[in-house]
């Protein structure tokens, strides 16, 4: 959706006329919803979480720590 004019879908063209009121009521409402806390990326797909994981959800931590007005931190969940 982003980027393209309403109806501007090619093939997709009638199915966007169609369903994209519904479409973008739904990303609206979403979007209201604060989001999910930023270390949910690392813990949903591993029993246990490899050491890979480990390393990179610990650089994330750090780097919102230190850039972390940077970014809309107050739209997630804590």
């Amino acid at each position: 959706f982003f980027g393209h004019k309403r109806g501007d879908f090619g093939a997709g063209k009638c199915w966007n006329c169609r369903e994209s009121p519904q479409v973008l009521e739904a990303f609206e409402q979403a979007e209201r919803e604060p989001k999910p806390p930023p270390h949910l990326l690392f813990s949903d797909v591993y029993l246990e979480m490899p050491p890979r994981l480990r390393r990179q959800r610990e650089e994330l931590e750090r780097h919102l720590e230190t850039y972390g007005e940077h970014y809309p931190l107050q739209q997630f969940q804590k």
